[in-house]
């Protein structure tokens, strides 16, 4: 499964590839064509049965795992990339990116089922493949280290996180990367916040975006995000729609439309343990959707539509009411975005017995599959073989 290695800030978004004439987008008609899931097994099957290099399989692995993630098959996928790692784990000192990118789709495959503690292990495993085989940290290792603070955070470890920030802070102004330093200084800040309302961060913060100079774009626009935020939970909108209308006109000139403003939403999760004997049933399995939608050049949501479902989407309702919300920085012609949303419970050891069963609180996880990148592509059959 490819990764994206721009660091985004918080809820920031890539910019899409696609674009629509000025307003409303004309309704269109969009036919999909690609190669059977069953060819990416083929493929793979090829790839072993010659013996291929570490490098290749995993190629294949996470060509024929993205696209059963696709089609909803989580299980097959995990397991795929889970048999890939018993083969290649080792090899992380002469391959690791391949290895790093293989427990990246575990930890993501694992975290949409609800294994969490296999999705904590295989993060960590990122960056470990990582420093096996390249000595000299870079952008490789800035992005392992924040899909571990993001983990961290989504968890309310907000002690680990911020030593894990402070880390960061101090490698990537060593290796020169300012704008990865910035990252993390204002996460740090946020962290700050969280855990001191109206304390010294939000002085901070406001200092910093009050900063006009062509090298602080960056940090004053993050800071305005980051007070948006905070106002609006608030209940200071008027506050926080005016720092969204200066973020937006900062981020105008650059090529992302970057996430500014979501609603919030809570999940409508029906407790059913006093319904059913024994705890909450597996009510978990196979609920995902796709969505599609523009984003106009006023930064505002259009044409909001459900493009696959794996079942019935009632549970999307407060989801899809806070995409219609969102708001975008500012373009100059509309862009399309298409998401994965996953509706999912982590499972935990069930009261006097071994058996793991679902959590009672759901979540949803998010995966952009908005991309200006190709397909996978099938790799081309060697002499002898058949495609």
């Amino acid at each position: 499964m490819r990764h994206a290695l721009f660091l985004a800030l918080f809820l920031a978004a890539p910019a899409a590839a696609q674009s629509a004439p000025q307003g409303e987008p004309a309704e269109q008609t969009i036919l999909v064509t690609g190669v059977r899931v069953q060819d990416y097994r083929d493929a793979l099957a090829r790839c072993l049965a010659r013996n291929c290099p570490p490098n290749e399989d995993a190629d294949a692995t996470l060509a024929l795992a993205e696209a059963l993630f696709l089609d909803g098959e989580y299980r097959e996928g995990r397991d795929t990339v889970q048999a890939s790692l018993r083969r290649n784990a080792r090899q992380a000192r002469n391959f690791p990116e391949p290895v790093s990118d293989l427990y990246r789709a575990h930890g993501r495959l694992s975290r949409h089922l609800g294994f969490d503690e296999d999705g904590r292990r295989s993060t960590y495993g990122i960056l470990r493949a990582l420093r096996e085989g390249i000595a000299q940290e870079d952008h490789r290792h800035f992005t392992a280290r924040m899909e571990i603070i993001d983990l961290l955070m989504r968890s309310a470890n907000f002690v680990s996180a911020r030593r894990e920030l402070r880390q960061l802070v101090e490698v990537a102004r060593r290796a020169g990367r300012d704008d990865v330093a910035t990252i993390a200084e204002l996460r740090m800040l946020l962290i700050d916040e969280v855990i001191t309302p109206r304390g010294e961060a939000r002085g901070r913060l406001i200092q910093m975006a009050r900063l006009t100079g062509p090298n602080d774009r960056m940090r004053s626009t993050g800071a305005k995000i980051l007070l948006a935020r905070i106002y609006r939970d608030e209940g200071n909108h008027r506050r926080a729609d005016a720092l969204i209308a200066e973020a937006g006109q900062a981020a105008r000139s650059g090529p992302a439309r970057r996430l500014l403003h979501a609603p919030q939403y809570r999940l409508q999760v029906q407790n059913l343990q006093q319904l059913i004997p024994g705890g909450i049933p597996d009510n978990f399995e196979d609920k995902w959707i796709d969505v599609g939608f523009w984003v106009m050049p006023d930064g505002r949501v259009a044409g909001l539509e459900i493009l696959r479902q794996s079942t019935r989407p009632d549970w999307a309702d407060p989801l899809i009411r806070s995409i219609r919300g969102r708001r975008y920085s500012d373009g100059a012609e509309p862009t399309y975005r298409m998401e994965r949303y996953t509706y999912t419970a982590a499972y935990a050891r069930a009261t006097r017995t071994r058996l793991a069963v679902r959590s009672e609180t759901a979540r949803i996880e998010y995966l952009d599959l908005t991309t200006d990148e190709p397909p996978n592509a099938l790799p081309p059959a060697r002499p002898g073989e058949r495609q």
